[in-house]
């Protein structure tokens, strides 16, 4: 290989391939750039080593994570004062830490490179890419964000997401990849496979159930109204801000006439105790209206000077949801108390909430039982289904204020999007300064606000009963599986490489042999 050809090979072009990965992703939602981009990855691993792949799937997360995650600097620096320099290195290292998955994916593949190409494209490569990133959603609290599969939300197939969720899409769409890569290089038998799934496959996602035959209707329609506050990140937490920020979310709340009143992520920025009589104010002009009002708070934790990140029914609804899956170097610091110290000292601005407890009632509508997940919780499926089937609707709130300006907020409701089909039911959204969204329960958005407006979102959902596959069995079908292809890709390749080296030595012998006669 020339010096032209490495520099391309394991540079430059895995690169160009993880930047086009990113503009499958909202807001630019062109889901074949992906697919292009996983393609070109495939080629580039096909007959190379561990090593080697390995480090052309590093390069390929360096510059997909660097492009699609950058909004984590403006949050750290923009919005939250850290300063640029370690906010810089810290969306760096980020992007070098989620790069070493893909760089995993490649490492497997590279050592079953001797596989036949049909089982090695079809299979093998996309479950070490499906299992790395299920690894990547679990590992150190887990960071799901930007998994190929998202980037089928706007693929008009819904059959699949309540299936087998997200990472089975991601599962999909590698092996299409690979489908298509037989198809350029693969022999006659090879072509004649992929021409096969080329036309099967389609046909089976068409017909594969969509979610209105795992769940059902379960009440009549429920109106529901969003306040998009629009509170400025960098105003919201003054404290001459607090009771004007209070006065405009319960005067926007007076004029709407809704089942169900949803503000976003701690719309209230002061500890619950402190501003109890114009919360109790509210929930009494909502119980007379007979409306529920969700208000995001800090709630106080039961250690002394603890807070839960919380959101509680006001008026006629009932019960408080504590956030239970905390971003980690953002509401907490994970590890000894030197390392907190640490960052404290070096100006990182880090809260340090309570996690709340994993078994918590569903809050209550009227009668309608709500599944609600606060800001980073709806990144990970495990943390919705853990409300199935009990609950009708989803809720989330969230302050996506932290990367406004930035393709965040469009990434992150996708994200959302895709939790609403996976569970098979409707999901109101709640941001502060957007993007709130109502979304049906097939990931369809019904209606949403834009970005940087103060806003009333009004409509309606309908509750719904029942469990989709993915509801009943989270992503166990999917890792088990592609655990079980690598484990079994991984013997066949020991033992093709077996066959080969008992092979070379019978004819070295031979070889031998023959030289002393």
């Amino acid at each position: 290989m020339t010096r032209l050809k490495k520099l391309l090979a394991d540079g430059l072009l895995p690169a160009l391939f993880g930047v086009l990965a990113t503009l499958g992703f909202a807001p630019f939602a062109a889901w074949p750039a992906t697919l292009a981009a996983v393609l070109g990855l495939v080629a580039l691993w096909r007959g190379v080593g561990a090593r080697r792949a390995a480090w052309r799937g590093f390069v390929f997360g360096v510059a997909q994570f660097a492009t699609g995650i950058h909004w984590v600097y403006v949050a750290m620096h923009a919005n939250a004062g850290m300063p640029a320099v370690l906010a810089g290195l810290a969306t760096a290292g980020l992007a070098l830490y989620l790069a070493l998955y893909p760089a995993l994916a490649g490492a497997l593949v590279g050592a079953m490179r001797r596989l036949p190409l049909t089982p090695w494209a079809l299979c093998v490569v996309p479950a070490t890419w499906t299992l790395a990133e299920w690894l990547r959603s679990w590992l150190f609290s887990g960071f799901d964000w930007l998994a190929i599969g998202y980037a089928a939300t706007d693929i008009p197939v819904n059959g699949i997401a309540p299936v087998v969720g997200v990472h089975g899409w991601s599962f999909l769409l590698v092996s299409a990849a690979g489908g298509i890569y037989m198809l350029y290089v693969g022999g006659l038998v090879a072509r004649l496979i992929a021409c096969g799934l080329a036309l099967a496959l389609p046909l089976l996602l068409w017909c594969l159930p969509p979610a209105v035959h795992w769940t059902q209707r379960a009440s009549a329609p429920l109106s529901v109204a969003v306040m998009q506050g629009n509170v400025a990140q960098h105003d919201k937490w003054r404290p001459d801000n607090l009771a004007p920020t209070i006065d405009r979310y319960a005067a926007m709340t007076r004029r709407t006439d809704a089942d169900l009143v949803v503000w976003p992520e701690v719309a209230v920025p002061a500890p619950m105790a402190l501003v109890m009589p114009a919360l109790d104010a509210v929930g009494k002009t909502a119980r007379a209206e007979g409306k529920t009002v969700l208000a995001g708070v800090l709630r106080g934790g039961r250690e002394p000077g603890s807070y839960y990140n919380a959101l509680v029914a006001l008026g006629a609804g009932q019960g408080e949801y504590h956030k239970r899956h905390l971003v980690p170097f953002g509401e907490y610091v994970p590890g000894p108390a030197w390392l907190d110290a640490l960052l404290d000292g070096l100006g990182a601005p880090i809260g340090r909430l309570a996690t709340g407890a994993a078994d918590q009632r569903l809050l209550h509508a009227g009668s309608v039982r709500l599944g609600a997940t606060i800001c980073f919780e709806d990144v990970f499926g495990r943390n919705v289904i853990r409300d199935l089937p009990a609950a009708g609707v989803l809720v989330n709130v969230t302050n996506d204020g932290w990367f406004a300006g930035t393709i965040g907020p469009a990434q992150h409701l996708q994200i959302a999007r895709m939790r609403a089909a996976e569970a098979g039911r409707p999901m109101v959204r709640a941001a502060n300064t957007g993007i709130s969204a109502i979304i049906d329960f097939t990931g369809r958005v019904y209606d949403r606000t834009a970005e940087d407006t103060t806003a009333r979102l009004v409509g309606h959902v309908i509750p719904r009963t029942g469990a989709t596959p993915y509801a009943r069995h989270g992503e166990t079908p999917v890792a088990s599986a592609s655990a079980a292809i690598v484990l079994l890709g991984g013997l066949a390749a020991g033992l093709l490489g077996w066959r080969r080296r008992r092979r070379d030595g019978i004819a070295e012998r031979r070889r031998e042999l023959a030289r002393r006669v």
